[in-house]
């Protein structure tokens, strides 16, 4: 029998559907087939998200940079200057005139203020000690403390150029002293960063010898006039440049630094 037709209405044979098939897709000009009608395809977005990272990931060092050169130029600098470190040395010499019988100070001993340093032969006014009265005594002894010579700051004996033996004159020298707990530096800087230094001004001070450390200081005076870097200071082309210098003093609490060390100053920006 042959099939009867489906009322009007009703659904056509499931059976006929699946005999047409499903929609196929259309296939251009060069044979590739295209995406059905009513379909999105996801190769554009990935293809933009992938541009996309990759300007990220070139973009930012240089937005990084930017950023440090922003905040270098915002930052205050510090002015920097070189020099040597020097210590407060007292030239300890005698009152009177004398043989010198002891130096009991040798150099690189450390002295407390008041320390024997040097003695001068007190024979005669031993003698005359024994023969005074009380009233010669008490001038005697005055006169006999004056053949002991004892240092007037404490600090290391940096340098002994008396001898046991030799006459010493009033007012010489018999050992030089060093107070190296505080030690003075002298800078110079350029007339135009003058400005940025004051009295008073906290410095750090930092040694090739100690890196990573630094050493307290302050700006104790600032020449008045200016003046021609020092031979001795910077190159050539520096020496041609006005100056003004500056004296610093610097805290060496546990005597680190030496006498004749280079070292750098590192101005603290702020106020005066």
């Amino acid at each position: 029998m042959s099939a009867l037709a489906a009322p009007d209405g009703l659904e056509p044979d499931r059976s006929e559907t699946l005999r047409r098939g499903a929609p196929k897709q259309r296939e251009n000009g060069a044979g590739h087939a295209q995406p059905a009608p009513g379909t999105r395809s996801t190769v554009k977005p990935r293809r933009l998200l992938a541009l996309a990272l990759l300007a990220v990931f070139l973009l930012a060092p240089l937005g990084w940079y930017s950023w440090r050169l922003w905040v270098a130029a915002a930052a205050p600098t510090s002015l920097t200057a070189s020099g040597t470190v020097e210590a407060e040395e007292v030239h300890v010499g005698s009152e009177i005139a004398g043989r010198i019988v002891a130096l009991p100070a040798e150099e690189g001993r450390w002295l407390r203020a008041g320390d024997v340093v040097a003695r001068l032969d007190d024979t005669l006014i031993t003698t005359q000690l024994r023969g005074a009265d009380v009233a010669q005594r008490q001038q005697l002894e005055i006169q006999a403390d004056r053949y002991i010579v004892r240092t007037p700051i404490s600090g290391v004996v940096t340098k002994t150029p008396a001898r046991v033996g030799e006459v010493a004159a009033p007012g010489q020298t018999l050992v030089n002293v060093s107070d190296l707990s505080q030690l003075k530096l002298t800078v110079y800087v350029l007339e135009r960063d003058l400005g940025r230094v004051w009295v008073g001004q906290s410095v750090h001070v930092a040694a090739d010898p100690f890196p990573g450390r630094t050493f307290s200081g302050v700006v104790t005076s600032i020449n008045s006039r200016a003046e021609f870097t020092p031979r001795n200071v910077q190159t050539q082309r520096d020496r041609q440049n006005l100056v003004f210098g500056v004296k610093i003093r610097v805290d060496n609490p546990d005597g680190a630094l030496k006498p004749g060390l280079p070292v750098d100053a590192i101005f603290l920006p702020g106020e005066p």
